[in-house]
């Protein structure tokens, strides 16, 4: 459904209506989700928008996102969960595994086929009872972590009548699609299969067996040998200590930290959880394992708080959304093979805002909900007494930490635009001895380069005025007009006329991306104010895209900034390239414009609407 790009029509932030209504849907759809959960997945006061897309089969989509993470999808008013949501909570759907070539199928748009899944030890019948068209996820051999979700094309009786030949699932949704893309982008992380012998005994065994996954008799007679080699690598990484050599050949995922940074970091939190009357090594380790895991987990997350807040710069940091200090900045201090998860925490029923509120009646920030719904960090206080003591338990400042967030290549340096020119028709017979045909991109440099070189292979540089060109049969057809009788130019004027005759076209091209080309004239960037019911006023943003400036990033930008709402929608009327434009509350014309300017680095010549800015400063 989402394997190709779709266009969105609209995108707003949630009301808070609409947030109780998706709860209450989710509720519907999935009953065996508890309440506390419900409000965990739909927090109140988290940053939330709605988005109405339109696939490339013309489906409509309603999309679901919290702090940008597209989290469910709503079609035919079915709520679906994304594979982040799934990553969370695996066990919120039934699942079919497969093995890992099958992936491939399902990321280029093929459904999953029942010869591909793989069936549990007991057999179809060890499989619980479904019905057609309901939702399944499903998983890959050895990782319980979701790829994909859809909904089954046959029952659990079917299965058995067909002796395992068809269609199974029909995929909606899966990693590394349109859908996937529109959030974070991160990768598929590793949930092992939990031990048999670990689990309660109220528990329905069948949640494990139905989904356990064997190659022979041996191995299902020892399951416990299968997390054998897990729990040594684990070990291996927890107690690695790489040379430096080693440090600078080590690659790491965007999720971990630098080695350099890592070893940092380990030293600071030894340093830090060190108790002042401990001294053996063998006290320290009781206490650890006399410690809750809730109480573990409320000290990982006070340390990576504290490193967070040291390396917060009031002055260009501030104010700061509460996601974006929790997932920027405190996250990736968390050590490489450690977890932070508010659910396990003490915190577990407050989320993050009870979190920071807990935080701020400490004495060490500040929060302030600068519009309904969104909280901001607006101030820290560094002279805090407990901040004073952490900091003089650590060998020195930590580590700024390692970005787990794509950089946003379009905000550092902008696009470039260049302008190009295609080969038309009437200059072909120029253009074909030098290699291009019609329709071949050539820029301002490499036009001249070949005129000058068709000139000099044909000696038509006039004998008298070298600044003079003579013009051949080939020539006077491809460039001087019927009611025009001409037998020479200049060479300013040679290039400026074959520059008329080719079609127009403009390349851009972001830091870290391929360039793009594009047909006709570039339209400016427009800025504009318009005038709604009675006195209100929207600033309406256009053509971004034709610069690569996503519009969705751009509005959530300008949303956090304004602290008022913002809308993506298709242009109205009839376009050329019928684009998108983004919507802002009131006259934000100054806001928008510096952004623009100084944020995407966009030259002031390809925007329009700047005069604006002049009107405001006399009001």
């Amino acid at each position: 459904m989402f394997i190709k790009p779709f266009r969105v029509k609209t995108s707003t932030a949630i009301r808070g209506s609409d947030r109780r209504k998706l709860r209450s849907e989710i509720g519907r759809c999935f009953p065996a989700l508890p309440a506390e959960l419900l409000s965990e997945i739909v927090p109140n006061k988290e940053d939330m928008t709605v988005s109405r897309i339109v696939t490339h089969s013309e489906e409509s989509v309603t999309v679901y996102s919290l702090s940008g993470e597209p989290i469910f999808f709503e079609i035919e008013k079915r709520v679906i969960p994304t594979v982040y949501t799934l990553w969370k909570y695996p066990e919120m759907l039934p699942r079919f595994s497969t093995w890992p070539p099958v992936f491939d199928k399902l990321r280029g748009g093929a459904d999953l086929m029942l010869p591909g899944v793989i069936l549990p030890p007991g057999g179809i019948s060890s499989i619980e009872r479904f019905e057609k068209d309901t939702l399944w996820c499903i998983t890959l051999r050895g990782n319980r972590a979701p790829v994909a979700v859809g909904v089954t094309t046959v029952s659990r009786k079917d299965m058995f009548e067909d002796g395992m030949r068809g269609k199974g699932v029909k995929v909606m949704h899966v990693y590394t699609d349109c859908l996937w893309a529109l959030g974070s982008k991160e990768q598929i992380p590793q949930v092992n299969e939990p031990e048999p012998d670990n689990l309660d005994d109220d528990d329905d065994d069948d949640s494990y067996n139905r989904f356990a996954e064997v190659d022979s008799p041996a191995e299902e007679q020892s399951p416990v040998e299968e997390k054998t080699p897990i729990s040594e690598a684990t070990d291996e990484i927890n107690n690695l200590d790489l040379s430096e050599d080693q440090k600078e050949d080590a690659t790491l995922s965007s999720e971990v930290p630098a080695d350099s940074v890592l070893e940092e970091k380990k030293a600071y939190r030894v340093d830090q959880e060190q108790k002042p009357n401990s001294s053996a090594e063998g006290n320290e380790q009781e206490d650890d394992m006399a410690r809750s895991p809730q109480e573990i987990m409320d000290s990982r997350l006070e340390y990576c708080f504290f490193c967070a807040l040291l390396r917060i710069r009031p002055d260009r940091d501030l104010p700061l959304l509460t996601s974006t200090f929790f997932r920027n900045h405190m996250l990736p201090y968390c050590l490489e093979g450690e977890t932070v998860d508010l659910k396990k925490s003490s915190f577990k029923k407050f989320q993050l805002s009870k979190l920071l509120n807990v935080m701020q009646d400490r004495g060490l920030i500040k929060v302030q909900e600068v519009s309904k719904g969104v909280d901001h960090v607006v101030d820290v206080f560094l002279d805090n007494d407990v901040v004073r003591e952490f900091k003089s338990s650590i060998t020195a400042m930590p580590p700024k930490p390692e970005s787990n967030k794509p950089a946003d290549t379009e905000t550092q340096t902008g696009p470039t635009i260049e302008e190009m020119f295609a080969v038309s028709a009437a200059l072909v017979p120029i253009f074909s001895g030098f290699g291009y045909s019609k329709g071949s991109v050539l820029s301002m440099k490499q036009l001249r380069q070949v005129m000058t070189d068709y000139v000099r292979k044909n000696e038509l540089v006039a004998e008298q005025d070298k600044r003079v060109v003579m013009l051949d049969p080939v020539l006077t057809s491809a460039l001087i007009n019927k009611n025009e009788e001409m037998e020479q130019l200049s060479w300013d004027a040679l290039f400026s006329r074959v520059a008329n005759k080719m079609n127009s076209c403009y390349k851009v091209t972001l830091p870290g991306q391929d360039p793009i080309i594009k047909k006709g004239k570039i339209d400016p960037l427009e800025i504009k104010i318009e005038q709604r019911m009675g006195n209100k006023k929207v600033t309406l943003v256009r053509n971004l895209d034709a610069y690569g400036i996503d519009p969705q990033k751009f509005a959530h930008n300008i949303q956090l900034k304004a602290a008022c709402s913002t809308a993506v929608s298709q242009l109205p009327g009839k376009h050329r390239a019928p684009g998108m434009q983004v919507m802002v509350q009131g006259n934000q014309v100054h806001l928008v414009a510096m952004a623009i300017l100084e944020d995407y680095n966009v030259p002031r010549k390809f925007v329009t609407g700047l005069e604006l800015l002049k009107s405001g400063k006399k009001k």
